[in-house]
């Protein structure tokens, strides 16, 4: 599918989206950690950590519209850079996970026992297959909740791809429908959100970069938080049968476009500074810390209150324990981040095999109708060298 024109995120922008995504994690963190340390999640809680993943969503759709416009190198290449990305964590995380619950339920058994919902294993296997989340089902590992939402991102990365990739003709849209059919309602019902994002980056805004605009662009943030905080689950609360954490698809639909319209409005100039400006770097490298600090700090938190014991209802304790387990995350983030050479590697093998058996299945017929495709309707080496690079 053709890209719109490339658009370079500003400086300022950059620092935005960078703020935007460190405080959703933080925000995430603490309302867990007030859980745990008071025992109760109330409304306007809940209601604040759910309206942080709003924003990862459309966070995520933003950047993905971003990187197939700016850096599209083709499927394969897109395959294995969201593959990578998720795996390169997820694994992780979920052996971190498993070590975890083994060790609270050595040193604390009725902690345990508040996360215990029948066998646990059959969870890991689907979280660690994106599986947990599809249709009506929703089973998290036992101490990580917060691993649902990676599932719909990976359904999201693959609806967007089936589509974005489509070479033309209704049977190039079957792979796009049979991934629907295979994430189910829960996840369709959000997408809309994930696909604000999208838009927000490929329709352009409005050429400004007044203080005026930037003022209206906090004031749309604030305008989130508090429809995040007002408006009424609808059609359903939270956390319950039958949509789960998508229960409330309307109302995060309102909060997700109002989001994605302020991301519409950030300014982006016709090509980058020569010189990166070394503070916003470094900003963005604290940023990069908030995917590990998102999958990682329930477990964490569990396992501290477990290992060190803890003090009910005490605030310097809570952030305590939320100081150590940020930075505890972090340490695992850049190690995890280290070794995704690794999984690029593995994922360049497979997804190269399943290109040759591709290849090997399609029939000679349809190959050499393609050939003259490519050679009437666009150069055949330039289509091969898009896919190449």
């Amino acid at each position: 599918m053709p890209g719109k024109s490339i658009r370079i995120i500003s400086p300022v922008s950059s620092v935005y989206l960078d703020a935007a995504r460190l405080l959703a994690a933080l925000v995430v963190l603490y309302v867990h950690a007030h859980d745990q340390w008071y025992g109760v999640e109330t409304a306007l809680l809940k209601s604040l950590a759910h309206g942080a993943v709003v924003i990862f969503f459309v966070l995520s759709g933003y950047v993905i519209a971003y990187t197939t416009t700016n850096n599209n190198r083709g499927e394969f290449q897109y395959a294995k850079a969201r593959l990578s990305r998720l795996y390169s964590v997820l694994v992780p995380t979920l052996l971190i996970t498993i070590v975890a619950s083994l060790i609270v339920s050595k040193a604390d058994p009725a902690l345990m026992a508040e996360y215990t919902r029948g066998a646990a294993w059959p969870r890991y296997l689907l979280s660690g297959t994106f599986l947990n989340e599809i249709w009506f089902l929703s089973a998290t590992p036992p101490i990580n909740r917060p691993l649902w939402s990676l599932s719909y991102e990976f359904w999201y990365y693959a609806i967007f791809g089936a589509w974005f990739y489509a070479k033309g003709g209704y049977k190039s849209y079957l792979p796009f429908l049979l991934i629907c059919m295979v994430a189910g309602p829960k996840i369709l019902c959000m997408m809309p959100i994930w696909l604000a994002g999208v838009a927000a980056y490929k329709y352009r805004g409005p050429v400004s970069t007044s203080n005026k605009l930037f003022a209206l662009i906090l004031l749309l943030f604030g305008v989130v938080v508090v429809s995040v905080l007002s408006l009424p689950a609808i059609p359903y609360q939270l956390g319950r049968s039958p949509l789960y954490y998508a229960n409330q698809f309307i109302t995060d639909w309102i909060s997700g476009l109002i989001f994605a319209f302020s991301l519409w409005l950030l300014p982006t100039v016709a090509q980058a500074p020569a010189r990166p400006n070394r503070w916003i770097e470094r900003f963005r490298d604290i940023a990069n810390m908030t995917f590990p600090l998102y999958v990682l700090h329930h477990p964490l938190l569990i396992l501290w209150r477990a290992v060190r014991g803890y003090q009910p209802g005490s605030l310097t304790d809570m952030w305590q324990a939320i100081v150590v387990v940020t930075l505890v995350s972090a340490v695992l983030g850049v190690l995890m981040d280290k070794q995704r050479f690794l999984w690029d590697r593995l994922f360049t093998f497979l997804l190269n095999k399943v290109k040759q058996l591709t290849i090997k299945i399609t029939p000679s017929a349809h190959r050499a109708k393609v050939l003259v495709f490519n050679t009437v309707g666009k150069p055949a080496v330039s289509a091969q060298s898009e896919h190449d690079n």
